[in-house]
């Protein structure tokens, strides 16, 4: 598992182009049933998914992706990135792992 210094650095290794989407929660009526990691899925229990990316992801999905939490959705035909965190740059944010539980 490769290691980051920040969340900055852990996206650029996995995303090459991303568009701010946080009206996804309520264009997408399925959102909620994706693949999601169990880390999204705490943070969306506790209202704690803050913005919603569409992304283009560098290669394939990866132990990265899912480390950040990104998911295919069937309906748009795109990756989706959540992010679970607010009010602090991205350098300045510990890399995340949303494949396990928040509370861990």
């Amino acid at each position: 598992m490769k290691e980051f210094n920040n969340y900055m650095e852990q996206v650029k290794h996995s995303v090459s182009q991303m568009v701010l989407f946080n009206k996804y929660p309520n264009v997408s009526e399925n959102y909620y049933y994706n693949d999601l990691q169990p880390g999204v899925l705490e943070s969306l229990e506790y209202g704690n998914v803050y913005q919603w990316y569409a992304v283009e992801i560098i290669g394939n999905e990866s132990e990265e992706t899912e480390r950040l939490g990104i998911f295919w959705d069937d309906d748009f035909e795109i990756y989706i990135m959540p992010v679970t965190h607010v009010g602090t740059g991205w350098t300045g944010v510990e890399p995340v792992d949303e494949r396990k539980r928040v509370e861990d």
